[in-house]
C-alpha cells in the first residue's frame, strides 16, 4: 500500500491543509457508505433467515401431518442446509473495522520533531489518517464483495425452498 501512495504524491508537505481537510471529509464520507453497506447485507440476511425459519415451520407442520416422498424431504433438507450456513457465514462474524483511529496509530514520530511547522505536523496526521481509511476502505470493500456473494446464494436457496416447500405442502393438498 506504501508504494501506492508514494506513487500518488510525491511531494505531501505541499499539499495545502484545506485540501486535507477536504479530503478527509470524503473518505470518511465513503467509508460510512462503505459501512452501511455492511450493515445493510446483515439486515437482509435477518429477513432470509426469517423467511427459511418460516418455510422449515411449515414444512415441518406438513412432514408431520404427511408422509412427503423421501427423496423430496431429503432435498429439501440439504437446501435447508445450505441456506443456513450461508445465512449463518453472512451474520457471524461479519468483521467490521471501527471508525476513527486510536491515539497511538495516530501520534508518531514526525509531531514532536521540531524542524515541521504547526501546520505541516497538522498535515502529516491527516496524510497517514487518510492513508489509514483507504486501507480500511480497501479490507472492507472486499469483506462486502465476499459478503454479497454469499447473500447471492443465500438469496437464491431461500427463495428455492420456500417455493419447494409450498410447492411440496399444496401438491398434497389438490
Amino acid at each position: 500500500m506504501a508504494s501506492l501512495w508514494n506513487d500518488i504524491v510525491k511531494d505531501w508537505e505541499k499539499i495545502p491543509l484545506e485540501s486535507y481537510k477536504f479530503l478527509f471529509s470524503q473518505v470518511k464520507e465513503r467509508f460510512d457508505e462503505v459501512l452501511s453497506e455492511s450493515i445493510s447485507v446483515t439486515e437482509k440476511s435477518i429477513n432470509l433467515t426469517k423467511v427459511t425459519v418460516a418455510a422449515i415451520a411449515g414444512f415441518l407442520g406438513y412432514n408431520f401431518k404427511a408422509n412427503p416422498n423421501i427423496a423430496c424431504t431429503i432435498i429439501l433438507c440439504i437446501l435447508f442446509l445450505l441456506d443456513f450456513i450461508c445465512l449463518i457465514k453472512l451474520m457471524f462474524p461479519k468483521g467490521v473495522i471501527f471508525k476513527g483511529s486510536p491515539p497511538i496509530e495516530i501520534f508518531n514520530e514526525y509531531l514532536d520533531n521540531p524542524i515541521y511547522t504547526q501546520e505541516e505536523k497538522i498535515t502529516i496526521v491527516y496524510y497517514h489518517e487518510l492513508i489509514r481509511y483507504q486501507e480500511r476502505i480497501d479490507w472492507m470493500n472486499s469483506k462486502n464483495n465476499e459478503r454479497h456473494c454469499y447473500y447471492g446464494v443465500a438469496l437464491i436457496l431461500t427463495i428455492l425452498v420456500s417455493v419447494l416447500t409450498a410447492g411440496i405442502i399444496l401438491s398434497t393438498i389438490f
